[in-house]
């Protein structure tokens, strides 16, 4: 048991550690000062300068990788520095636009340049908080390898310190020393990563802006765009113009087998573009429903050639058809941003035609706005850790979504710590443990459990410690006016856990209460009586108050029971009757064996009492004590002894004689008087 009492004061130590260095003020230093991380790079490159020829080759490369992370440092100072100007630019832009400077109506074209626009920024968005996710991921990757680093070269500086030759203080010194340079290496990359992340927000806001620009801008376009006869003659213009300059270069590339089959796909792809613009122009200026079923047809078979030269396309410009060598890369790429556009102009008119609106699905708009939610962040905690004696500070987000998570761990985790607390009283139950260890083993089981899951989920969701520190002044001014009761009889129970005055089964006296603990909780404890009620008495009543165990160290307590016997009684008989009374009872103890005291001469009786042991796991004090109480009855009267009882001698005044008078009352019945003489 004193493992246990010792392990649970560890481990109370253990979180209140953690605790304090969650809530401590931390005093940071900008790490990521270009100043500062020239100077870092300028000592990098003088280690390595000045490092021997014989040295260690893992050493060298190390100092290598030390000053590539410098590099990589400075390089994103840069690139944070240029997204937030463009993130700036971005948000002027859109305080600042104030309206086409062309009145309506505008060209159809314009309108699709926005709507291509929004669609291309949505994709960049998506894009860009994938990256950003792989960049998190990264990020908080590289800060455990830089935990592990630091514990590493504190745990051999403490294995060098405790060295007993030589060379093993040797072995872990340099051993220290590599970790202390992979701490460097690992916190200039922690960081550069942070200024990574920086430029990715500052790149998702500057999106963010342009969205809402286009936005502004469609919607000032809508109801105002027309499709002119001047607008179509112009697009048919540029198109019979393109198809005749593939055709002519198609002639002289007779001999060129993959360009000749690029030139050919594009006249193939101009004459859809053709047959699409014609469409379209019937479709705005006709209107009518015949012909916009018709074109609606024609569409939807256009888009799916589209979709299948967008692939031929892609698998083109990845590099898997046979030709691709002999392609050039950049008229393919043109090629497919081509195909991507027309895509999208198919997709606004299949729109248009169907009667509905370019937009987010139903669907989709509620998966975005709950993904929203999801990572709303709600608090960023601070890490610091410490390389070269400057503090480098991370932050890591407390969103909602990780909150989430951690709550159904806790769910899952405290259910399947109840079902095991259990199956330990099953396993106790089996075998020879006694119950009141058994639930002892039980508590401490479930409450280590708790804490090593709550130090569980919050590291699975990467929330650390000091994410809690914010609900300290919350949590202090809670326990000091709302909840003092209820500490004082939580370290209540704790003390009694460790120290274990009593257990479950103790036959206890406290507060007027006498009974058996049949529970030891945390907070109170639960008594029952001889007569089967049960008392919760709250732990600092048991520590407080003057508290009587009976059963402590040991099950057989002592008992005793008064008898008063007639003036005249023999003595001897009296004690040898009681005695074999309590030889005879099968439940009184013969070791120690009983034992009778002629305790006084009485005013009433000669007081005997009759002193027997009992074990209180097998017998109940009361019930007894009431069996002896019969047999004593019974072996007295069997040997005439009389059980006194009190008895009082009246002597009346004979000088005096007595004076009695009777009178009758008002109803009849008659009355006594009281006289002098009767008076008491």
């Amino acid at each position: 048991m004193r493992i246990f009492r010792w392990l649970g004061i560890s481990l109370l130590v253990l979180v209140i550690q953690c605790a304090r260095l969650g809530a401590a003020d931390v005093a940071t230093t900008d790490f990521s000062d270009r100043t500062e991380i020239a100077k870092r790079l300028e000592t990098a490159r003088r280690e390595l300068r000045e490092l021997p020829a014989d040295s260690d080759p893992s050493v060298r490369e190390m100092l290598q990788q030390l000053e590539a992370s410098c590099q990589y440092h400075l390089s994103w100072v840069a690139t944070f520095a240029e997204a937030k100007e463009k993130c700036k630019k971005a948000k002027l832009a859109v305080t600042s636009w104030n309206g086409f400077s062309q009145p309506p109506p505008y060209p159809i074209l314009q309108l699709d340049d926005i709507r291509e626009n929004l669609a291309t920024l949505e994709d960049s968005e998506n894009a860009a908080k994938a990256q950003l996710r792989i960049f998190t991921a990264e990020a908080d990757s590289v800060r455990d390898k830089l935990a592990g680093h630091q514990q590493a070269e504190r745990r051999f500086m403490e294995a060098a310190d405790r060295a007993s030759s030589p060379e093993a203080r040797q072995s872990a010194e340099r051993s220290a020393r590599t970790e202390h340079l992979a701490s460097r290496i690992t916190a200039e990359k922690v960081a550069g990563l942070n200024l990574r992340l920086d430029a990715q927000r500052a790149e998702l806001e500057m999106i963010g802006s342009q969205k809402q620009l286009a936005a502004i801008q469609q919607k000032a376009l809508e109801g105002k765009v027309g499709f002119s006869q001047n607008e179509f003659a112009s697009i048919q213009q540029r198109v019979a113009r393109e198809r005749a300059e593939a055709a002519h270069a198609l002639l002289l590339a007779a001999g060129e087998q993959a360009v000749s089959s690029l030139l050919s796909w594009q006249i193939e792809f101009l004459d859809l573009e053709k047959s699409f613009w014609d469409t379209r122009f019937t479709i705005l200026n006709k209107g009518d429903r015949d012909s916009a079923k018709a074109a609606l047809a024609s569409l939807k078979e256009m888009n799916t050639r589209v979709d299948d030269w967008i692939k031929i396309a892609q698998l083109r410009f990845n590099g898997g058809a046979a030709d691709t060598t002999e392609l050039d890369l950049t008229q393919v790429r043109d090629a497919l941003r081509r195909l991507h556009q027309l895509k999208h102009r198919i997709g606004f008119s299949i729109t248009y035609v169907e009667g509905g609106h370019r937009g987010t699905p139903v669907l989709d708009h509620i998966y975005a706005s709950l993904s929203s939610l999801w990572n709303t962040e709600l608090y960023l905690a601070e890490e610091t850790n410490i390389v070269e004696g400057r503090k480098v500070s991370t932050y890591r987000a407390v969103t909602i979504g990780k909150l989430v998570r951690l709550a159904s761990i806790l769910t899952v985790g405290w259910l399947l710590l109840r079902l095991l607390s259990r199956r330990v009283k099953t396993i106790s139950r089996k075998t020879t443990i006694r119950h009141a260890t058994a639930d002892l083993m039980r508590k401490w089981a479930f409450g280590l459990g708790l804490i090593l899951l709550v130090l569980y989920g919050l590291n699975t969701v990467s929330i650390p410690l000091t994410a809690l520190a914010f609900l300290g002044g919350a949590l202090a001014i809670g326990l000091g006016f709302g909840t003092q009761t209820l500490l004082k009889n939580f370290i209540s129970g704790i003390i009694l856990l460790f120290e274990r005055p009593l257990k479950v089964g103790d036959v206890i006296e406290v507060a007027n209460i006498t009974g058996t603990i049949k529970f030891i909780g945390i907070r109170a404890s639960v008594i029952q009586h001889f007569d089967g009620i049960e008392t919760l008495v709250p732990n600092s009543v048991l520590l407080e108050n003057q508290l009587t165990n009976w059963t402590f160290s040991n099950t057989v307590i002592r008992h005793f029971i008064l008898i008063g016997v007639a003036y005249g009684s023999p003595t001897r008989e009296v004690a040898r009757l009681l005695l074999a009374v309590a030889s005879e009872h099968g439940l009184v103890k013969d070791d120690p064996a009983p034992e009778v005291r002629f305790d006084n001469f009485a005013e009433n009786s000669l007081t005997f009492s009759l002193l027997f042991w009992f074990d209180t796991r097998k017998a109940n004090r009361g019930t007894l004590a009431s069996d002896l109480r019969f047999m004593i009855d019974k072996a007295f009267a069997e040997a005439g002894i009389v059980i006194a009882f009190p008895q009082r001698d009246i002597h009346f005044d004979s000088e005096t004689p007595l004076r009695v008078e009777l009178s009758r009352p008002p109803s009849g019945k008659p009355k006594i008087e009281p006289t002098p003489c009767n008076r008491v």
